[in-house]
């Protein structure tokens, strides 16, 4: 196992826990934990697995129109455990924490185009596995 993975996106999730009105609930399983965080018209849950998968799925809906966008990030099938994953594997960490630090910041914007629900957040992130469901869209740079 490459020590280290997952450690900031813990630090980042036990910071949030304490400092936002989120409601958050944890759940420790086995090597790792999965994070459940919660705001008025959104859910996310983010998976802390070191030895083998970082993810966070984000769901956001139109309280109105009952619509919904979703934006994932994870290390998708990579063997995060091997050395020459670990930089990949911080890429996702790094994505995960940023996505959440803009939405602590409520710098993730949601909205109607047209017939579509949208959402909106800063940057382009570093990973390469965002799945993207939903209309979602990343503003200009950092």
């Amino acid at each position: 196992m490459t020590s280290g993975v997952g450690d900031r996106l813990l630090d980042s999730l036990r910071e949030l826990q304490v400092a936002t009105t989120w409601a958050v609930v944890t759940e420790e399983t086995g090597s790792g934990s999965t994070w459940q965080l919660a705001g008025p018209t959104w859910q996310a849950t983010v998976v802390v697995e070191p030895r083998s998968w970082l993810g966070s799925t984000f769901q956001a809906r139109d309280p109105v129109t009952g619509r919904s966008a979703t934006y994932d990030i994870d290390t998708d099938l990579y063997d995060i455990s091997l050395d020459d994953q670990r930089e990949f594997a911080e890429e996702i960490e790094r994505d995960i924490v940023e996505f959440l630090g803009s939405l602590r910041a409520k710098a993730v914007l949601r909205g109607n185009d047209g017939s579509k629900f949208v959402l909106v957040f800063p940057g382009a992130f570093h990973g390469q596995r965002a799945h993207l469901r939903g209309s979602c869209r990343r503003s200009g740079g950092r």
